[in-house]
C-alpha cells in the first residue's frame, strides 16, 4: 500500500434524528412516570397552588431554555451542557459542570428505577398476589431490591450494546401520550358532571398552604423545586445535536414542544387529581400515600380499577423506556469526560468487541445502585432537582461568557434581552435550589449529597485530570475526494469483510466494463447507547487503511474507486441514504451464506434485495478458487437471467473460463420453451468469444438437479424471477433455496430496469 493511499478514504458521520424523534426523546423521561409520580408529593407541599407552581416553573424554565436554544443551535455537538460549560469556563468549572451532569443523570435514572416497583408491588398487593407486608409503604426494601434487579438488566443491555432497546422510545412515548389523553378525557368528563358537587368544591378550595402569604410563597417555591425534574427532558435534547439531521431548526423546535406539552399535561393531570382526591393523602385522606394520588384519581374518574391499572401501565412504560436512555445519557457524559482527560482515560475506553463504554457504564451503575439502595424515592427526586438546578445555573453563565469568548460563531437563534435573560435564569434556579432545603428531610439529604459529590469530584479533578482541551465532535472529516463525472453509471459496494478481495474485483470489473463510478462503503455501526462521534479514532484509522487496501485492489483492475467510512447507528439506513443521495444504479452485496433467524438470506441482505430500488447482485465468494475454470448459469425464461449471463461472461473472459448453461424442467413442454431461451444465452456467450456448453435435464425436482450439476463447476450464477417481489423471496423460491443449500460460490442477480442496447 502506498503512503498516500489512506487519505483517499472519506470519513462521514451520519445524522439520523428528525424533529419527531428528538421531541420524543425529550418527552420520554417526563410522560408516564415523572408527571404521574410527583403530582401528589407536589400537592402535599403547596396544596392546590401546585398548579400555580407549575406555571411559574414554566416561566422560570423559559429563561434557561433560551440559553439552551441559543447554545444548542450554534454549538450542536454531543455533550450538551457539559461541553458548553467546559468551553466557556476555566478549570475546574468545566469539570464540575460535567461531574454534576453525570451525577444528575445517574440520580434521575435511579428515580425512574425505584418508581416502577413502588407501583408494581402496590398493584400486586392490592390484587392479593403478594402479602401486605411486601407493600412499599410497609417495607421499602422489596421495592428497592426489585428496582436493583431491574436496573441490572438495563445496565447489562447497555454493556452488551443490544440494539433492540435502542430507539423504540418514539413508539412507546406515543403510547404514553395516548394513556395520558385517555386519563384526561375521563377526568374532564368526570369534572364536567361533578363540578357543582360540594366534594369537588371542597377539594379545589384548599389552594394555598400556610397561614400567611409568606408561608404560601415558600410552599410554592418548595413545590417548584421538587417538581422541576419534569422539565429535565430538554437537557437530554441538547445532547442529540450531533445526531440531528437539522440541529439548527429541530433542536429549538423540539425544546419548545417538549416544554409546552409537558406543562400542559402536568397542569391538566394536577387539576384532575386535586379535583377528584383533594389535597390530603394518608390517614383520613382519599389516597393512602401522595405517590399514588394520580392513580387514585384515575380510579375515581374512570369509575373502576381499570383507571388505577391505566396509571400503573403508564408508570411502568415510562420507567422502562426511560431507563435505557438514562443509562445511556449517564454513561455518555462520563465517557466524554474520560475521552477529554477530565476523568481518568479508562472512562473513555470502548469495549474491544462490543464497542460500548463499559467502564463508564460500570461507574454509572455503581452510583445508581448506591442511590437505589440508600435513599427513598422523594430524596432521590430532590437530589436530581438540586443537581440540574445547579447545572442550569452554570449553563446560563456559559451563555453569557460564550457571547464574549466566541462572538463570531453563527447563532441561528439569539436570545432577546441579553444578558438579562440568562441572569434571571441563574437567579431563579438558585432560588429554587435553595428552597429545596425547606423540603422536610429529603431537601437536606439532597444538598448533602450535592456537596459530597462536588467535593469528591474536585478531589478527583486535581488528582487525575490532565491538561484539558475542547473536543470537537460530530463534524464530518472529509480527507479527500476523487472527482467523479456526472450521470455515470454508479456502483455501490458496502464492504463488511475487508478480506473479501474477490467481491471487490467483481465490482471493479463491472465498473470497468460499464465505465462506471465505483464507491466502496464501510458503515461503522455505533451502538445506540453512544453518540456517533464516540468511536475510537484508532479503530476508524484501521478501517480507513483496510478500505484503502481494497481501493488498491480495484486499481489493479483499472478502476479508481472512491472509499468512504461512514459512522452511523444503523447500517441499513446509512447504506440506503447513500443509495438515494448518489443515485446508485447497481448495489453489490457480499454474502456469507445460509439464512439466519427465520430470514431468507440474512437480515440486512434481505432488506436490501427487497427494498432497494436499484439493481442488486449478491455474491457469496467463499470457496471460490483463484482461477475459475467453469461458470454455471441456471437458465430460466426471465430477463434477469440474461443480465446474470452477462456477468458470467464477464468473469469467464477474465479467467479464460467456459460457461455452462444448465436447464432443468419438469415437463417436455416447459423444456421446449426453455431451450429457446438457452439458445439466446448461448449466442450471447459466443458473441463475446466465451466457450459455451448447453445442458438439459428433465427432472421432478429442479432444485436438486441444479445443486447436483453445480458441484462440477467453480461458480454458480442465478438470475431472479418475478417472485423476488414477494416478501417471502429474495430472488425466487427455487433460487433462494439453491443459494442457501449450495456449498460453493454463488452470484445472484436482480435487475429492475432494462437498459438500451441489452
Amino acid at each position: 500500500m502506498t503512503r498516500d493511499a489512506t487519505p483517499q478514504v472519506q470519513v462521514k458521520f451520519r445524522r439520523d434524528l428528525g424533529l419527531l424523534q428528538i421531541t420524543m426523546i425529550g418527552l420520554g423521561p417526563t410522560i408516564g412516570t415523572t408527571i404521574f409520580f410527583l403530582v401528589g408529593p407536589g400537592v402535599v407541599q403547596a396544596g392546590g397552588a401546585l398548579l400555580l407552581a407549575m406555571v411559574l416553573n414554566l416561566v422560570v424554565t423559559v429563561f434557561t431554555a433560551m440559553a439552551y436554544v441559543e447554545l444548542g443551535s450554534s454549538i450542536p455537538e454531543t455533550g450538551g451542557g457539559y461541553l458548553w460549560i467546559k468551553t466557556a469556563m476555566k478549570a475546574p468549572w468545566g469539570f464540575v459542570g460535567g461531574w454534576m451532569s453525570w451525577f444528575g443523570h445517574c440520580v434521575v435514572c435511579a428515580f425512574y428505577t425505584v418508581s416502577f416497583p413502588v407501583f408494581l408491588l402496590d398493584l400486586l398487593v392490592r390484587n392479593g398476589v403478594l402479602p401486605a407486608d411486601l407493600h412499599p409503604l410497609a417495607n421499602p426494601w422489596p421495592a428497592r431490591l426489585v428496582a436493583l434487579a431491574l436496573f441490572a438488566v438495563f445496565a447489562f443491555i447497555n454493556y452488551r450494546g443490544t440494539r433492540s432497546a435502542g430507539r423504540s422510545s418514539t413508539a412507546v412515548t406515543a403510547i404514553l401520550l395516548v394513556i395520558v389523553t385517555i386519563f384526561l378525557l375521563f377526568g374532564f368528563g368526570w369534572f364536567a358532571g361533578n363540578a357543582g358537587s360540594p366534594e369537588v368544591g371542597q377539594n379545589l378550595s384548599d389552594f394555598f398552604r400556610g397561614s400567611n402569604g409568606g408561608e404560601a410563597a415558600l410552599s410554592i417555591i418548595v413545590a417548584m423545586g421538587l417538581t422541576f425534574i419534569v422539565f429535565e427532558g430538554y437537557e437530554i435534547i441538547a445532547q442529540t445535536g450531533e445526531e440531528s439531521r437539522n440541529p439548527e431548526r429541530d433542536i429549538p423546535r423540539a425544546l419548545w414542544l417538549t416544554l409546552g406539552i409537558a406543562t400542559v399535561i402536568f397542569i391538566s393531570v394536577g387539576f384532575i387529581t386535586i379535583a377528584a382526591t383533594g389535597t390530603s393523602y394518608g390517614g383520613s385522606g382519599q389516597c393512602p400515600s401522595p405517590e399514588y394520588a394520580v392513580a387514585c384519581s384515575a380510579q375515581k374518574v374512570v369509575g373502576s380499577d381499570l383507571g388505577y391499572l391505566l396509571i400503573n401501565i403508564g408508570i411502568g412504560l415510562g420507567a422502562l423506556t426511560s431507563l435505557n436512555s438514562l443509562v445511556f445519557s449517564a454513561s455518555r457524559v462520563s465517557f466524554a469526560m474520560g475521552r477529554d482527560g477530565a476523568l481518568p482515560q479508562v472512562f473513555g475506553k470502548l469495549h474491544p468487541k462490543r464497542r460500548t463504554p463499559h467502564v463508564a457504564i460500570l461507574a454509572s451503575a455503581i452510583v445508581i445502585t448506591v442511590m437505589i439502595l440508600g435513599f427513598d424515592v422523594i430524596s432521590i427526586a430532590a437530589s436530581a432537582d438540586v443537581m440540574f438546578l445547579l447545572l442550569f445555573m452554570m449553563v446560563n453563565w456559559s451563555a453569557i461568557v460564550l457571547r464574549r469568548k466566541l462572538p463570531d460563531i453563527r447563532r441561528p437563534y439569539k436570545m432577546p434581552f441579553f444578558p438579562y435573560v440568562p441572569l434571571i435564569g441563574m437567579a431563579s434556579k438558585g432560588i429554587l435550589a435553595v428552597g429545596l432545603l425547606l423540603l422536610p428531610t429529603s431537601g437536606l439529604i439532597a444538598w448533602a449529597l450535592a456537596g459530597i459529590w462536588i467535593a469528591v469530584g474536585l478531589a478527583i479533578h486535581y488528582l487525575w485530570a490532565k491538561k484539558e482541551k475542547i473536543v470537537e465532535v460530530g463534524k464530518v472529516a472529509v480527507e479527500a475526494l476523487v472527482p467523479t463525472e456526472e450521470k455515470r453509471y454508479r456502483i455501490l459496494l458496502p464492504v463488511e469483510d475487508f478480506g473479501d478481495r474477490a467481491l471487490v474485483e467483481f465490482a471493479a470489473l463491472v465498473a470497468k466494463v460499464e465505465n462506471a463510478d465505483l464507491q466502496l462503503l464501510h458503515v461503522i455501526e455505533v451502538p445506540d447507547t453512544l453518540p456517533v462521534d464516540a468511536i475510537d479514532p484508532l479503530y476508524v484509522m484501521e478501517v480507513r487503511r483496510d478500505l484503502a487496501k481494497l481501493g488498491a485492489v480495484a486499481r489493479g483492475i483499472g478502476v479508481e474507486a472512491r472509499a468512504t467510512a461512514m459512522v452511523s447507528h444503523k447500517v441499513f439506513e446509512a447504506v440506503t441514504e447513500v443509495l438515494r443521495e448518489e443515485g446508485t444504479d447497481l448495489l453489490v452485496l457480499g454474502w456469507t451464506g445460509g439464512g439466519r433467524k427465520g430470514r431468507i438470506l440474512g437480515s440486512n441482505v434481505d432488506r436490501f434485495v427487497q427494498y432497494t430500488p436499484s439493481d442488486v447482485t449478491v455474491f457469496k465468494t467463499a470457496g471460490m478458487p483463484e482461477h475459475i475454470a467453469s461458470v454455471m448459469v441456471m437458465n430460466a425464461p426471465e430477463w434477469h437471467v440474461s443480465y446474470a449471463t452477462g456477468y458470467a461472461v464477464m468473469l469467464a473472459k477474465r479467467h479464460a473460463a467456459k460457461v455452462a448453461l444448465f436447464t432443468a424442467a419438469t415437463t417436455e413442454e416447459l423444456m421446449a420453451k426453455e431451450r429457446v431461451y438457452s439458445a439466446r444465452l448461448a449466442l450471447l456467450c459466443r458473441t463475446h468469444g466465451v466457450p459455451c456448453e448447453e445442458k438439459f435435464a428433465l427432472t421432478k425436482n429442479i432444485v436438486d438437479a441444479v445443486l447436483q450439476e453445480a458441484q462440477h463447476h467453480d461458480l454458480l450464477v442465478l438470475g431472479a424471477t418475478v417472485e423476488w417481489s414477494l416478501l417471502q423471496n429474495a430472488f425466487g423460491a427455487d433460487q433462494d433455496q439453491i443459494a442457501r443449500r449450495h456449498g460453493g460460490p454463488v452470484l445472484m442477480v436482480r435487475k429492475v430496469t432494462k437498459r438500451a442496447g441489452r
